[in-house]
């Protein structure tokens, strides 16, 4: 290659190099700033159901500050939702890999999920049960096991009326 073509290339490497601003904001940024930064939220369309009725289930992640933000998570499934303490309202252990990921979040990004209960809970791999009348926790956390220190976890409370 010659001089010329080299220094050419060189010039369209510069032109077209940009910036990974989450990588720079994860370098720069303390931790003691990056948990708190991320607010979890977890709502219901209503407080009371009746039996039967499905609860709709509303799951908010919000990057307060105005940089990137990237949380290191224990699985590539960033958070995850509960009821009751069991995770998507089964019993029944679900595989998932055991590999460190990271959920990114750009400047001031909020990221919203629906999901659904439909009132029963997975007893076996083909068995749900309805539950019966009463008080329900429903939770949401980024899977980390120090998410409640670090304040990545909210959750609600729903009443099933008979």
């Amino acid at each position: 290659m010659t001089r010329d073509a080299r220094l050419r290339e060189r010039a369209t490497d510069e032109r077209t190099r940009t910036i990974d601003w989450a990588a720079l904001s994860h370098a720069v940024t303390p931790q003691a700033l990056r948990y708190p930064a991320i607010d979890v939220g977890v709502s219901t369309d209503k407080r009371r159901y009746e039996p039967g009725d499905p609860v709709d289930i509303t799951i908010t992640f919000r990057n307060r500050l105005p940089i990137p933000i990237r949380i290191r998570t224990d699985s590539p499934n960033y958070w995850y939702w509960t009821v009751d303490g069991l995770r998507s309202a089964s019993q029944v252990p679900r595989a998932v890999p055991d590999r460190p990921a990271a959920f990114s979040f750009t400047r001031r990004e909020r990221k919203r999920f629906q999901r659904q209960w439909h009132q029963r809970m997975q007893v076996s791999e083909d068995e749900w049960q309805p539950v019966d009348p009463g008080t329900y926790t429903l939770a949401v956390s980024l899977t980390r096991s120090d998410a409640a220190a670090r304040g990545l976890i909210d959750h609600t409370t729903i009443e099933i009326v008979d």
